[in-house]
């Protein structure tokens, strides 16, 4: 039996980065996100980097989830409708669904390479300056 979903009110601030909000029936979400977030003390970029290649964490195998075989599961929906007054989500992001209703199959993945470079002896005016200094790699 096909259930319906009656939502009164959604109050959403913000969804991002492969992210989802599905009131009612999905057959399937495939959600994929991969980012680089390097931070450094000095606002110096290189134009060659960040390639998703140069960093095995965007390669690496994940293992899936395996159902268990001949699981019996006897269903019994006594309405034909999913009713929800409120729901109030701050944020959703990097590969996350906020769904209200059933589905069939999600594939969700999400991937960050957090790069931190801190420089403990660069002259002061560098530490302070605001913009961002972009160069070549050598």
């Amino acid at each position: 039996m096909k259930r319906h979903v009656l939502v009164d009110n959604v109050y959403i601030i913000n969804i991002s980065n492969s992210s989802a909000c599905i009131c009612g029936e999905s057959g399937h979400i495939d959600a994929y996100t991969r980012a680089l977030a390097v931070q450094r003390q000095v606002p110096v970029f290189f134009e060659d980097e960040g390639n998703y290649e140069d960093y095995s964490i965007f390669s690496r195998f994940i293992p899936g989830w395996q159902l268990p075989s001949e699981v019996e599961l006897d269903i019994i929906n006594e309405y034909k409708t999913i009713h929800v007054e409120c729901l109030d989500v701050t944020a959703t992001a990097s590969s996350s669904v906020v769904q209200l209703g059933s589905n069939d199959t999600m594939e969700l993945e999400s991937r960050v390479k957090a790069i931190r470079h801190f420089i403990t002896d660069a002259p002061q005016e560098l530490k302070d300056y605001v913009g961002v200094i972009v160069r070549q790699s050598p």
